[in-house]
């Protein structure tokens, strides 16, 4: 009795270490499903502007996972405000330090029983970090369902890069909106690479269609691995992205894909990567 009681618990830890592990890598608990997500109210929005006084990095519950959050001093009060999962901030061109003037936009709520904001934009001078759209949608999270709401417009704005990943980087000039289709295939390789000098790695696909592949090439992996959900070998797929050629054979650079009833929006019509959040008016 004793060893079939054993072989339960190991069974039982077993698969909790799998379950921990799964949702580790499915967005580090920072998707719009959520209930962290979901006390953003739209009804509650805020504007106040300050000075930094401290930028922390703050673990929610028992995840394990850490998010930023800076202290603003106003004229008025000192206030918390969040931002969004560290790996998403911390890989941004423009930093939030402290003594930086900032004008904050977002939503006031109660956090631990304490006044706090959720951020839907920093300004800091002339650039803008959009974190959310209107309704709280955050912005590093690129998949979607159809139905959904679309992720924030340019508006205007000239957008930022994000580790050499941005569209003024040379890699990023090669998206060529006049180049642009549609194919459909199964994934037969997900691959690391690094597509130029300087450049952290990328997340690129081998796509299998019509009895040939091609290569598509996605973002920078510290996006794509922190997105809800993943590509895989064997996915059935359709890619929307810019034909080019790179190191001397063809591939696309992804717009967007669809996987079953989702859709991972990667770039809009004209190559502006969803993963650059600093862009300048």
């Amino acid at each position: 009795m004793r060893y079939i009681i054993t072989f339960i618990l190991i069974i039982f830890v077993s698969n909790l270490i799998l379950t921990v592990d799964s949702f580790a890598q499915r967005g580090m608990g920072w998707g719009r499903g959520n209930p962290y997500c979901k006390i953003y109210n739209q009804e509650a929005a805020e504007k106040i502007s300050g000075e930094v006084v401290s930028v922390d990095k703050i673990v929610r519950g028992k995840e394990g996972f850490y998010g930023v959050h800076l202290t603003v001093k106003t004229d008025k009060e000192t206030v918390t405000v969040h931002l969004g999962p560290g790996w998403y901030i911390e890989n941004q061109d423009t930093k939030i330090e402290t003594k930086d003037k900032v004008e904050i936009t977002g939503s006031k709520i109660f956090y631990e029983d304490k006044p706090a904001i959720i951020a839907y934009e920093v300004k800091k001078g002339d650039d803008i970090l959009v974190l959310r759209d209107s309704t709280g949608f955050p912005a590093w999270s690129g998949w979607r369902r159809l139905s959904d709401n679309q992720p924030p417009k340019s508006q205007g704005m000239k957008w930022k890069g994000s580790g050499g990943w941005g569209p003024k980087a040379n890699y990023g000039r090669m998206y060529n909106p006049e180049t642009v289709e549609t194919i459909n295939g199964e994934i037969s390789n997900v691959d690391k690479i690094t597509p130029g000098k300087g450049m952290s790695y990328g997340i690129h696909v081998v796509l299998k269609t019509d009895g040939t592949t091609l290569p598509i090439h996605l973002g920078p992996g510290w996006y794509i691995e922190n997105q809800d959900t993943k590509i895989e070998q064997n996915d059935k797929v359709e890619v929307t992205g810019s034909r080019i050629t790179f190191e001397g054979k063809p591939a696309i650079i992804a717009a967007k894909i669809k996987k079953g009833d989702e859709v991972l929006i990667l770039r809009d019509e004209n190559g502006i990567p969803a993963w650059s959040g600093w862009r300048r008016r």
